[in-house]
């Protein structure tokens, strides 16, 4: 099953890539009261003291008739006991969002709050991110926190900060008495504890695992029309001047008709630089650090990255990519991808093909089918590189954050260790219909599945927790959900498509700048300098590709060079070199 919302009869990229960094934080665990608010003092754990002495807490029985492939590794569905004898009262703090719908009254909640025996009083805020978190500070400068946050999407650096203060509960201490199936996942996933620990090696969130094979590749996945290709009479590009060739023989055959011909198309939403640029040197994206033989760099001021500048510029100038590839918004591209009669794009940067056109799961001929997602190119000196992410997709922190207010945190992280049963994982994130694989349907990888549901994403408010909370998404758990053959999802293709088209071009992992912490001072030097050189790059990226300002200009470029320095390069690198050392120590 995708991270994906639907859209009418497509799915929307901002949920397949929110949904794709889909690591969460949530906490659970074991004993008898009436309420759970309380001081920290309460247990001598909730503000970060000596946990207490951990129970014999065990996992209930395997469910029987559920399948596995050969080699399965993932969640496993049990039978989920009840946490407590008496009902257990917490406050958390969470997101008003519109598929949740009401969270008292929600399906899902109602399901744990049965099985588990835990309740929660929600206190819904609403807004944007930014007005979610601005109210979230504000009840934290004064001193009106819950227990437990959940959907919160404090930093990393924020938690360690409120961590420190003995604000967030450091749930290291519980995981090996109470977490019996994050333990599991840890020893699936060995990276999984390096990567949400503080520097101080606490754990200020209890973590998610999502291991989104395909969105491994979403930052450069490019996409060009087949049959557009077959009808030019030339062959899916392997080289920038194959991928020119292709291009300009879209225009002059104009396939769109009448003029309305758009050889390749970009918008806002997805970074223009993350396919072509790997081309000429390996790109990321923004913030555009890399890592060589241990040295923290960035690559927007190399000389192969003007190379790139020339190339983009040349495409634009042209004629071979819109003309508002800066500016166009998803509602744009929807109009590109979707104009009525015949397509009059050749082809499209974009995380998935919900991007820019419709996905209609039902039609075998729909138009999406006919665009491929296209390997990384070989450029003039023979770089092909596809930017893998293998670190900031899989594992990530701060869904749910247990604060010092809380007196018995060990019940928090064992409810959200409940979470990561593989029953409790698909009511979670899709809803309770839902049924268990029968022996011999086979799931996106093509061996035996172990789940299905009636659609890739059912549309109903109101059943689930949409990705918002704890769960277990391994990788061979989210290939093993069945593909029916008469109803073929564009999850299947997209998988394979990554497999055979981005993973063999894939980046050395130890060129991958990972998700590192800083602490208050770092944090707050960052962000100045990351703003200030992300709207510089991003600015001069697109006045060059543009023309309004030259790439074969030596001045132009030296200009540019000189702008980004000042700026701070320097500085910004010498702060990242440290939380990069510190993330490795």
């Amino acid at each position: 099953m995708p991270n994906n919302a639907a859209r009418s009869t497509g799915i929307s990229r901002r949920s397949l890539i929110a949904g794709a960094l889909g690591l969460t934080a949530a906490t659970a665990g074991g004993g008898l009261l009436s309420g759970c608010s309380g001081s920290s003092n309460a247990s001598g754990a909730g503000g970060g003291g000596a946990a207490p002495a951990p129970p014999s807490v065990t996992l209930g029985p395997k469910l029987e008739g559920v399948l596995y492939p050969d080699g399965y590794v993932g969640p496993v569905a049990r039978e989920l006991k009840p946490i407590t004898s008496e009902k257990v009262t917490f406050k958390i703090v969470v997101k008003q969002d519109v598929t949740i719908g009401d969270w008292k009254t929600n399906a899902f909640t109602k399901w744990l709050e049965q099985k588990t025996n835990i309740h929660i009083e929600w206190n819904q805020v609403g807004g944007t991110d930014d007005d979610v978190m601005t109210k979230v500070n504000a009840m934290i400068a004064a001193g009106d926190i819950p227990d437990a946050f959940m959907g919160i999407e404090f930093t990393r650096s924020q938690l360690y900060l409120y961590g420190q203060q003995g604000l967030f509960t450091d749930v290291n201490q519980f995981i090996d008495g109470y977490a019996l199936n994050l333990q599991q996942a840890m020893k699936d996933y060995p990276d999984a504890r390096k990567l949400v620990q503080a520097p101080d090696k606490k754990i200020y969130s209890f973590p998610s695992i999502n291991d989104c094979y395909h969105c491994r590749a979403s930052n450069g996945r490019t996409f060009l029309n087949t049959d557009w290709i077959k009808q030019v009479g030339l062959d899916v590009p392997k080289t920038t001047d194959e991928f020119r060739e292709v291009l300009r023989a879209f225009k002059k055959a104009d396939l769109g008709g009448n003029g309305r011909t758009i050889p390749f198309c970009g918008y806002k939403d997805a970074p223009f630089d993350t396919y072509f640029m790997n081309s000429f040197l390996y790109n990321p994206g923004d913030p555009w650090l890399v890592v060589n033989d241990g040295k923290v760099d960035v690559n927007f001021n190399k000389d192969e990255w003007r190379e790139g500048l020339k190339y983009i510029h040349g495409l634009y100038a042209e004629g071979l990519i819109n003309k508002d590839v800066f500016t166009a918004d998803q509602d744009q591209m929807d109009r590109y991808g979707n104009a009525p009669g015949k397509p009059i794009i050749g082809g499209a940067r974009s995380y998935y093909w919900g991007g820019f056109l419709d996905i209609d799961q039902k039609d075998p001929d729909a138009r999406w089918r006919k665009y491929l997602a296209v390997p990384p190119v070989k450029g003039p000196n023979n770089v092909q590189y596809a930017a893998w992410n293998y670190l900031g997709v899989g594992v990530e922190v701060a869904k749910l954050v247990i604060t010092k207010k809380c007196a018995k945190p060990e019940l928090l992280v064992q409810w959200a260790d409940a979470q990561m049963e593989l029953e409790a994982i698909l009511r979670g994130y899709g809803g309770p219909k839902f049924a268990w694989a029968k022996k011999g349907e086979l799931g996106i990888n093509g061996k035996q599945a172990v789940y299905g549901f009636s659609a890739t994403w059912n549309t109903e408010k109101n059943i689930s927790w949409s990705q918002d909370n704890a769960m277990y998404r391994s990788q061979d758990f989210r290939l093993a959900e069945r593909v029916n053959p008469k109803d073929l999802t564009f999850e299947s293709p997209l998988y394979q498509q990554t497999v055979d088209n981005y993973f063999p071009y894939k980046q050395p992992q130890e060129m991958q700048f990972p998700p590192v912490t800083l602490d208050q001072d770092q944090a707050a030097q960052e962000a100045e300098l990351k703003t200030n050189l992300t709207s510089e790059v991003n600015l001069s990226f697109s006045k060059f590709v543009t023309g309004q300002l030259d790439p074969n200009d030596d001045a132009a470029w030296n200009d540019y060079k000189d702008r980004v320095e000042k700026i701070g390069v320097k500085p910004y690198l010498e702060l990242e070199q440290a939380a990069y050392e510190t993330y490795n120590a």
